[in-house]
């Protein structure tokens, strides 16, 4: 069940309202599980809506120098950047889509390179 966020949490990570998101799960246009008058939904679930290009993050403007770029088989550029709050600030194709805890990371790289239909992927790692 650690793989099970809140609508409060779903609403920070894509940068909506906690109203949106409970909207969204009323209506199925996102999945969640309903325990008594609480919804709970997959990391899982917040990763597909993102690789669907569904929801861009309004919190995100531009894109700073990345940490890491992934490029995939399918055509996409999966960019990771650190962001100021200690989070990392997830693009593709250049569009900012959403904002990740660093420990979220392998699990986001997974889910897009499973996305893509391949196991292969080409990494380019930014440092000093």
């Amino acid at each position: 069940m650690n793989n099970m966020i809140s609508p409060d949490q779903a609403a920070k990570l894509l940068g909506l309202s906690v109203r949106t998101i409970q909207s969204w799960l009323r209506l199925g246009k996102l999945n969640g599980i309903k325990l008594g008058s609480v919804w709970r939904i997959q990391l899982d679930e917040i990763n597909r809506l993102l690789l669907s290009g569904g929801v861009p993050s309004p919190k995100l403007s531009r894109i700073p120098e990345p940490l890491l770029s992934l490029q995939l088989i399918d055509g996409r550029s999966v960019t990771f950047v650190e962001s100021a709050e200690g989070l990392l600030l997830v693009a593709v194709n250049g569009k900012p889509k959403a904002t990740i805890k660093p420990n979220e990371l392998p699990a986001m790289i997974r889910a897009i390179v499973k996305s893509s239909g391949s196991t292969q992927v080409s990494a380019l790692l930014f440092g000093e």
